[in-house]
């Protein structure tokens, strides 16, 4: 896996989209989201998640992510992948000028228990959020929208 120096980063948010996966943490009708810190998404609540680095595999993406953002040991097997959806910023986390394209890979993961949430360095605060809830409020980002009716669906269809 590879990092790169933030001015080499900003070429990169230049040139091509970055490749992310989020976190869709469901149990018993409700997701985990985190209220973000940093650019881009800031001050909102969004779903735990991530880039994909140079040479790192998706699954071990999904796993670094899910340890690193909530201290969960994740088998990427028990991870539904969601589809592929594009996001675009005008902003991004090393300037409020530099936009930021993603192509993100959101997993769904249903848990056999609520888990235990601490904050990390990229949110202030972690709480679950009962769906519906989360739908109408208009501090969830946009982009997590999609996937709390996505899950509403997968819930209609699994009853």
């Amino acid at each position: 896996m590879t990092f790169i120096p933030d001015s080499d980063f900003k070429k990169v948010l230049f040139s091509v989209p970055l490749v992310s996966i989020d976190l869709c943490l469901y149990f018993e009708g409700q997701i985990l989201l985190g209220y973000r810190n940093n650019q881009p998404a800031k001050d909102f609540w969004f779903t735990p998640g991530g880039r994909i680095m140079k040479n790192e595999s998706w699954q071990n993406a999904l796993s670094r992510i899910a340890k690193n953002e909530l201290g969960l040991e994740l088998n990427p097997d028990l991870a539904s992948l969601m589809g592929v959806w594009d996001h675009f910023y005008d902003n991004s986390v090393i300037s409020d000028s530099t936009c930021t394209h993603y192509v993100n890979l959101p997993h769904f993961i249903k848990l056999s228990s609520k888990l235990d949430t601490e904050q990390d360095s990229q949110h202030s605060s972690l709480q679950w959020w009962r769906i519906r809830d989360a739908l109408d409020s208009p501090t969830i980002h946009n982009y997590v929208k999609p996937y709390l009716i996505w899950i509403l669906e997968k819930e209609k269809t699994c009853n």
